[in-house]
């Protein structure tokens, strides 16, 4: 990196995307793969590119996501200059809770930003497009991913077009599975002061962040830098459901979690592993550690302290944290929240349309 970079993590993301599954917690920090939260995947691909000053973007209701943060050590940002600093307050829009917060930025030396959103799970090599963007003297880099096939996945998402010089020329929702889609991630690389510039430059502030980028693509040079890898956006309970059940494939699972040159840091707690005395099936499944297992467990991503009873069923489901699931209780593509007692029911839901068990519910 020839410059310094700082990095802007916005969590504006709408809580009616995933309707009862947000209705206690943002999407920054609902569960991805048993033990981690969607933040985790920002702030894990900013600190291995080596940014080290971070601010976090967020509504004034955010209780889950300072309880996640507490302990910035766990991705090294635990520092008493810079390091993890989060951001809430009634802003309508990250454009005006970053113009509240202008001071802080200021006081950094990094001349250079990165703004990404916490609601697309992907694994990004950073350095990459740090090393495009200064080669290619843009004034803003944006990252996407070209999804060949029409797909369902991304409904609601930015697409871009791009010339033959790579210059984006437009920007536009998503509301139609077709090939070949420029689908955005919503991150950016822009220097402090013109993104400071462009905002201030707007009478509103209701705008959001990525859309005055867009809107300045005619007097910009705004480029384009792909992500080859996976990607999801976590946009509906449907994309939610699919995200873990992805990550239950071993060759997701390595390259989104296991590449030793990006890691993917989470919230540390000290917990004892998971007790297997089943003389049932586990097979195929994410479970994290301190569940207590005696049941069947099939293609499944449980969350830390789950116990499944012998004679309980528990396939294609997500299982949050905390939950018991008794014997006699059988389940299929359910998302079930943290703290919930299921006692012998049967429960069956729709891949497309997941059944959500809300948070302490008892059955």
């Amino acid at each position: 990196m020839l410059a310094k970079y700082t990095g802007v993590i916005t969590s504006f993301e709408s809580r009616d995307l995933l309707k009862t599954l947000t209705a206690h917690r943002g999407i920054a920090t609902v569960p991805i793969a048993g033990k981690y939260r969607a933040i985790d995947f920002p702030l894990s691909y900013m600190k291995n590119s080596g940014i080290r000053n971070i601010h976090v973007l967020t509504s004034k209701n955010c209780r889950s996501l300072r309880n996640h943060l507490d302990v910035a050590k766990s991705w090294g940002l635990n520092r008493k200059n810079g390091g993890l600093t989060i951001h809430s307050g009634d802003a309508e829009s990250d454009t005006e809770l970053l113009v509240e917060n202008f001071d802080d930025l200021l006081k950094s030396k990094d001349e250079m930003i990165v703004i990404a959103p916490t609601y697309m799970v992907a694994n990004i090599d950073l350095d990459k497009a740090i090393e495009f963007h200064e080669l290619s003297e843009a004034d803003v880099t944006v990252i996407y991913k070209n999804i060949p096939e029409p797909s369902e996945n991304f409904l609601g998402c930015d697409i871009l077009e791009f010339n033959e010089k790579n210059h984006l020329t437009r920007a536009c929702a998503n509301f139609l599975p077709k090939k070949n889609q420029n689908i955005s991630l919503e991150i950016f690389l822009i220097k402090r002061s013109l993104l400071m510039a462009l905002v201030m430059s707007r009478p509103h502030n209701q705008i959001s962040l990525k859309d005055i980028i867009y809107r300045s693509k005619n007097n910009l040079k705004i480029m384009g830098f792909e992500h080859k890898e996976y990607l999801s956006c976590l946009n509906s309970l449907a994309n939610y459901f699919r995200t873990n059940m992805d990550l239950i494939n071993s060759k997701t699972l390595k390259e989104i979690f296991f590449n030793e040159n990006r890691p993917i840091f989470s919230k540390v707690k000290d917990s004892i592993p998971t007790h297997y005395l089943s003389e049932e099936v586990v097979k195929n499944s994410i479970i994290s550690n301190e569940c207590f297992i005696e049941g069947t467990v099939i293609n499944s991503v449980l969350s830390r302290y789950v116990n499944v009873e012998k004679g309980a069923r528990v396939e294609n489901c997500i299982i949050l944290q905390n939950c018991t699931i008794k014997a006699g209780t059988h389940l299929k593509n359910i998302i079930v929240d943290k703290n919930v007692v299921l006692e012998e029911t049967e429960l069956e839901g729709n891949p497309s349309y997941p059944l959500v068990i809300q948070k302490k519910y008892k059955f």
